[in-house]
């Protein structure tokens, strides 16, 4: 039993002094003149006590001011707000958490998701007694502390009401490790180790998540938390969302581009819409689409005599979650690539970079190893202007500010490594799913022999061989690096001879054709570069510019200073839509980007009934009094009632006599 204290001690000096009030007018005296009359003999004493007309008398057993007293009492007690800890209690420490992610905008729950966790938030401050502390976090792909550890209910009160919805996507990871700070201290060294000690002593906690479940299970362990998870939203919620937008240049006409689109019902009923593609506001073309429920379809259009410009499409769908109805693509001029290979001489690789699609994709320029040393070149590598190096049997000094690709040979460094060469090989494996070797052939190519190569982290295969892998591409920075492990041709006593029959094989210009595409960072794919919310960009803008400004969606303007960068990170990508640069003096677009949603776990909106934290399995609770104090003040009001009844029951029953 625990109890909150409501008045404060001017009111309870006043609620004291009722009692002995009460008792004080039952002590009033009744001066009585005796008068003899038969007829009212009998009930005469039945109104002796209710005409006062002297100050005191003995004060003899009364029903009445025995339940006034206790009615009085009752209240008394009541003010208390006397109450016990429910099933799921409220501990002495609790960490309440509300996902403000994009999910959290839908609207199956009024005003919206964000809203019902912070009323009901705020309900479970309510019930927190004198005693207890809280602390408030606010949760999407990050952790935002709003209030530490407090018992001040006002403090976290105005913390729950400052929450503010963001498009963000959610993972629960980080802000379990804000919340498991004080739950789960670290330690000194490990834990066989006799000298390990604890830096700090374990505080317990409970842990409230007010979510929609719709993220991936976080792989923490609770440890001293004991998790308790609200689910918010109703159990049947309707959606259709836009998962994927991409736009792409027609190879034969560069004026015609092709927009696709990938839809999915995630809801339990037919959804029949209206789909619209706009560009730069003008409405362009529309389609009527049906999606039967927990289905996807896919949408295209084509759009002629365009070369650059903003693309936005709409599903005319009225559905519990609106952030997902709406994608956004920048349309890009063509421009060519600069490309330099740098090789001894390879009649293969020059011939496969001087088709006709490949001459209209890049410029390339030729240089020996040699030229790499000139001080030009090396400012030229080194300034990010180049979007790729090809380096055939050759490796530079340093790796170039762009995106490389070795043939017969590894970066400098040590993050790619290569065993001994060995051959002849033959392919076993091809990962047509990448880009690069998409529509590449390979099975029948033969190879003298090559090196087999060993990734750097996060590197992908593209190709095996007997031998173990010989090509890939692995992420540097900003930066995509791919690596053959075979060299066309090997050199010897001053004559060229083949190590592989590729280049005579229609796969190998379809493959230099992806390799430019891909790490040229072009392609037929004619958008502009997206990313979720939350994520970073990589801007490659020209030298010539040393400071330029990004304009966001709502209109807010942030000036970003090169820092004499080849590539800058812009991280504030917050907001839904467009995303112009523009140099700092002109008001010239230089580049432009989208953000857009295209997330299933955000976009699939039915709460989930438990979440999955480390090993732990967290169901879904939806009655608040299983969290909350059980309070009596309730009942103890309407005993209060209850007895003042009987009361007033028992005056009149005697003024009746």
């Amino acid at each position: 039993m625990s109890w909150v204290n409501t008045l404060s001690a001017w009111q309870w000096l006043l609620m004291a002094a009722v009692p002995p009030l009460i008792v004080m007018l039952y002590f009033l005296k009744l001066r009585r003149v005796p008068v003899q009359v038969p007829s009212t003999f009998l009930w005469q004493r039945a109104i002796e006590d209710l005409h006062v007309n002297s100050i005191w008398q003995r004060l003899r057993k009364n029903l009445l001011l025995l339940l006034q007293l206790l009615a009085v009492l009752v209240l008394i007690l009541a003010c208390l707000r006397p109450g016990v800890r429910g099933e799921i209690a409220v501990g002495n420490r609790s960490i309440i958490m509300i996902d403000n992610s994009a999910s959290m905008l839908a609207t199956d729950v009024g005003p919206s998701r964000l809203a019902e966790a912070k009323k009901q938030a705020l309900e479970l401050i309510d019930s927190l007694t004198s005693a207890d502390v809280a602390m408030v976090i606010a949760f999407s792909d990050l952790a935002d502390v709003r209030q530490g550890y407090t018992a001040d209910k006002s403090k976290l009160r105005k913390a729950i009401e400052s929450i503010a919805a963001t498009d963000r996507l959610t993972d629960l990871n980080e802000a379990l490790r804000a919340a498991s700070g004080l739950a789960n201290p670290g330690r000194t060294s490990q834990i066989e180790d006799v000298n390990d000690v604890q830096v700090a002593e374990a505080v317990p906690a409970e842990l409230f998540i007010f979510s929609d479940g719709g993220f991936a299970a976080p792989q923490l362990d609770l440890g001293n938390l004991k998790a308790r998870y609200l689910p918010i939203g109703e159990t049947d919620p309707q959606n259709v969302g836009i998962l994927a937008f991409t736009v792409e240049r027609n190879a034969e006409k560069e004026s015609q581009v092709e927009a696709f689109a990938r839809l999915q019902n995630f809801g339990s009923q037919v959804a029949e819409f209206q789909v619209t593609l706009s560009m730069d506001g003008q409405l362009i073309d529309a389609t009527d689409v049906s999606i039967g429920p927990a289905e996807a379809s896919g949408v295209s259009f084509q759009v002629a005599n365009v070369t650059e410009g903003k693309l936005k499409l709409e599903l005319e769908f009225s559905d519990d979650f609106a952030q997902d109805n709406v994608a956004f693509a920048g349309l890009d001029p063509p421009r060519q690539l600069d490309v330099v290979l740098v090789t001894e001489g390879n009649s293969a690789l020059e011939a496969a970079l001087a088709t006709s699609q490949a001459a209209a994709l890049a410029q390339v320029r030729i240089l020996s190893p040699a030229d790499l040393t000139s001080p030009e070149n090396e400012s030229q590598a080194q300034s990010g202007s180049i979007d790729l190096f090809i380096y055939d049997q050759c490796t530079p000094e340093q790796m170039p500010e762009s995106n490389t690709l070795f043939v017969g040979t590894l970066p400098p460094g040590d993050r790619w490594k290569a065993n001994e060469p060995s051959g002849p090989l033959f392919v076993i494996d091809t990962n047509r799913a990448h880009p690069m070797l998409q529509y590449v052939d390979m099975g029948t190519v033969r190879i003298v022999e090559g090196r087999s190569l060993e990734l750097p982290t996060a590197g992908t295969e593209l190709l095996r061989t007997d031998a173990g892998i010989l090509m890939g591409v692995a992420p540097r920075e900003a930066y995509q690096d791919a690596v053959v492990g075979m060299p066309l041709f090997n050199r010897k006593d001053g004559v060229l001879l083949a190590n592989t029959d590729w280049p005579i094989k229609p796969s190998f210009p379809v493959f230099v054709l992806n390799a430019l595409e891909f790490l040229g960072g072009t392609a037929s794919n004619a958008g502009s570069v997206t990313v979720k919310p939350g994520q970073p960009v990589s801007l490659h803008i020209s030298n010539r510019y040393s400071r330029f400004d990004i304009e966001s969606p709502g209109g807010a303007q942030v000036t970003v200073d090169r820092r004499e960068q080849p590539r800058t990170i812009f991280t504030h990508t917050d907001e839904l839509g467009f995303y112009e640069v523009r140099p700092s003096e002109s008001e010239r677009m230089l580049q432009l980007f989208t953000v857009n949603l295209f997330s299933e776990l955000e976009s699939n909106i039915l709460p989930r009934a438990e979440l999955t934290i480390g090993a732990q399995e967290v169901v879904a609770t939806n009655d608040q009094r299983d969290i909350a104090r059980v309070e009596y003040w309730r009942w103890l009001l309407a005993l209060a009632l209850v007895i003042l009844s009987v009361e007033w029951f028992l005056y009149n029953r005697r003024i009746a006599i």
